[in-house]
């Protein structure tokens, strides 16, 4: 070892440091809101057509919901909060399944809301072997950014939430546990 091989730099790849929030795997830490939250699941979406979202259940202790990001020309982050889809309509289950759709057309906490999208995907979630199908409905709030999602999971399972678009630079301090 020479005078000056002290002072060069090693050769290693230095740690990533600057995550961001579709980057986040399993276990990361994340703030949003003036919380941490853990991400304590990540699922991969497959709608067809190239097009792919990611999925992150995020938890602080007292509260959880759920990311949902997607890159279409930029990064369009959702945040979502389970709903009982018995608060929407009662009959909204056995409408789907007698029909095989959702209503154009939902009112929730004394607002309706306007059916956007209908779409089917393939889920992955990381870490686990096999995949789920299922149909999603997606409804907007006309006068704000307010949206409610209703997913089929095969014949008979049904989940909803409730959900805004926020911006991706809301999340900060990006790191793995």
């Amino acid at each position: 070892m020479g005078l000056f091989d002290f002072f060069k730099k090693d050769k290693k790849e230095e740690p990533k440091v600057d995550f961001t929030v579709n980057e986040m795997k399993k276990g990361f830490i994340v703030d949003y809101s003036m919380k941490s939250w853990e991400v304590k699941k990540v699922s991969n979406y497959n709608w067809g057509n190239n097009y792919y979202s990611k999925e992150y259940i995020l938890d602080a202790g007292d509260e959880k919901m759920f990311l949902n990001v997607e890159d279409d020309d930029g990064l369009v982050c959702s945040i979502w909060s389970s709903i009982d889809l018995f608060d929407i309509d009662q009959n909204l289950a056995i409408e789907i399944r007698t029909n095989d759709e959702a209503p154009n057309k939902l009112l929730y906490a004394n607002k309706t809301y306007v059916r956007k999208e209908s779409s089917q995907a393939v889920c992955v979630e990381e870490g686990v072997e096999g995949e789920s199908k299922l149909v999603n409905w997606t409804y907007q709030h006309s006068e704000s950014k307010e949206c409610i999602s209703i997913n089929r999971w095969g014949e008979e399972e049904f989940d909803a939430s409730v959900g805004t678009y926020i911006k991706a630079r809301e999340f900060s301090n990006i790191l793995p546990r």
